[in-house]
């Protein structure tokens, strides 16, 4: 059950996020993020972690985006999720911003 709510407050962040409620939104994913953290799910607390980065980068708050984009990559790299790892590495180059 516990897992269950994780994902329901992760999916609500993301559906929060896609509506323009990024205050909301953040409270949700940082709920799922906690609560994968507890339950010692690498994968799903590397995904709740893209979702706040990316609720982040919507608030137009990139560097506070750019750690959590950071940690994502390191778990989803021991986790063989080539795929989101490359997502992940376009999404920190966003907030890394332009490169001069």
């Amino acid at each position: 059950m516990p897992r269950a709510r994780a994902l329901l407050e992760r999916h609500r962040g993301r559906a929060l996020r896609g509506l323009g409620r990024l205050d909301e939104a953040q409270e949700h994913a940082r709920r799922a993020l906690a609560a994968f953290r507890a339950n010692g799910e690498a994968y799903n607390t590397a995904r709740a972690l893209t979702d706040l980065a990316e609720i982040l980068l919507a608030a137009e708050e990139p560097a506070a985006a750019l750690p959590l984009t950071d940690e994502a990559i390191r778990i989803l790299s021991e986790e063989n999720a080539d795929q989101h790892v490359e997502y992940l590495r376009r999404l920190r180059e966003r907030c890394s911003g332009p490169r001069e």
